[in-house]
């Protein structure tokens, strides 16, 4: 948990140091003088953009055809359709028993000279902060926790536990612009992860581009329209235009930019994966803030704890299944693994260890803190990163932009979105309105 010393924002330039070089700890800004937003976003099932341009949505279909966002229609209406998409009533084949159908944001933005920073706060039972844990069973390590609906947790085998996340999506305006008025929904289509016509692991594997030749992705993930020849009724998840086609759209600036603080695998080390979606959901250029502890082909953790660092033990204990004050897995307190260390039944290690993100992964600064039943998330981010997997704020202009948030140990399209908005950077058009900070 974070002690905050607030800076009250009028002077927080003053607090960036000679010319402006040192950038001020977003968690110490005085946020009182930063309008907040407070926003209901929803669960949406498997409503895709498909969907919203499908025969059971015409109406909205016309209206986003001539150009008008959601909000025109649906503007309070969150909660109720939250409700009744969540209880299986519409576009929810396997509904959570219990899950709420809506979750409370509070926004703030402000930025400086330099840097643009971004405050999200929501309610949560608990603090999400873990994610899959192996477990060393019968002389073999194997799956002891992931996400709720996962096919090991509904029969039994295996526990709950996967991280919170909170997602900020950004565009310039321009070079996609349908994310100004469909939102999120330009990247979600009906044949990705857990969504009607979720494409098979071997034809994933086979694709000459996405698959074990090219981008090795394991999972159907968000992609762009503008980045495939055609998109049927089903998607068209392996419908990529060519090579050439595709770095002449790159060059045009045509992606989103996606900043996912991730409780488990980036909050740890004060960071958020700074990705982005194109051709794929993809991370961007350099170092992620986590990486996978499992090496496939021998069937084992890649590493495990430091005993020279961890009192002696290169694995949790059973007990020690999240809990806050348990040791993160990072790279700073953890070694190759030992396969010919005397593992003891019941030990534990987390499925991701953390590290120090680098190049344009490392962009975003996000630290985080849970207390009294609420999480807040404080974002940091040069306005012009000079990368071009970033998109680049611009005082005075205003900017498209979506949020999603997941909780209750869900992963994919299990989580809650908001519908389209505007981010404006001291501007009053938008229903984000960044501050300056003087």
């Amino acid at each position: 948990m974070h002690v905050m010393r607030r800076i009250p924002l009028a002077m927080a330039l003053s607090a960036l140091g000679c010319g402006g070089a040192l950038a001020a700890d977003p968690t110490t800004l005085d946020w009182s003088a930063a309008p907040k937003t407070d926003l209901t976003l929803f669960y949406p099932g498997q409503a895709s953009q498909e969907w919203i341009f499908g025969e059971n949505h015409k109406s909205g279909a016309k209206a986003l055809r001539k150009g008008e966002g959601c909000l025109e229609c649906h503007d309070g209406e969150e909660e109720g359709l939250g409700e009744t998409i969540v209880t299986g009533k519409k576009l929810e084949p396997g509904p959570i028993a219990g899950k709420p159908g809506s979750k409370k944001v509070s926004i703030q933005a402000a930025y400086d000279k330099e840097y643009f920073y971004l405050k999200a706060s929501w309610p949560a039972k608990t603090a999400g902060a873990f994610h899959e844990y192996l477990v060393y069973r019968g002389g073999k390590w194997d799956r002891y926790a992931t996400y709720i609906n996962h096919p090991s947790v509904k029969s039994g085998k295996a526990k709950v536990s996967y991280e919170d996340r909170f997602n900020v999506m950004l565009g310039d305006g321009k070079a996609v612009p349908d994310f100004n008025n469909q939102g999120c929904w330009v990247t979600c289509h009906n044949d990705l992860r857990h969504m009607p016509n979720e494409p098979t692991a071997a034809a994933l594997d086979a694709h000459p581009v996405l698959g074990k030749a090219g981008m090795k992705k394991d999972e159907s993930l968000k992609y762009l329209r503008e980045t495939r020849t055609e998109i049927g009724p089903t998607g068209g998840w392996d419908k990529l235009k060519s090579k050439a086609e595709l770095d002449a759209l790159w060059e045009q600036g045509v992606k989103l930019d996606l900043w996912q603080w991730r409780a488990a695998r980036s909050g740890p080390v004060d960071a958020a994966s700074d990705d982005h979606v194109f051709q794929s959901r993809n991370a961007d250029v350099g170092k992620t803030p986590f990486f996978k502890n499992w090496d496939g082909a021998k069937k084992q953790p890649k590493v495990m704890y430091d005993p020279a660092k961890n009192g002696g033990a290169a694995a949790l204990a059973e007990s020690q299944f999240r809990d806050l004050k348990a040791p993160r897995l990072k790279e700073d307190n953890s070694i190759a693994y030992d396969p010919n260390r005397a593992w003891k039944e019941g030990d534990l290690l987390p499925r991701y260890a953390n590290r120090k993100p680098a190049g344009s992964e490392a962009d975003v600064m996000a630290k985080s803190d849970y207390a009294n039943g609420m999480w807040t998330v404080y974002f940091r981010r040069k306005l012009a990163t000079a990368n071009k997997d970033d998109v680049a704020l611009v005082p005075g202009q205003t900017f498209p932009i979506s949020f999603s948030l997941h909780d209750d140990n869900v992963t994919t399209r299990y989580h809650y979105v908001s519908f389209p908005l505007k981010l404006t950077l001291g501007g009053k058009e938008g229903q984000i309105k960044a501050v300056e900070l003087k």
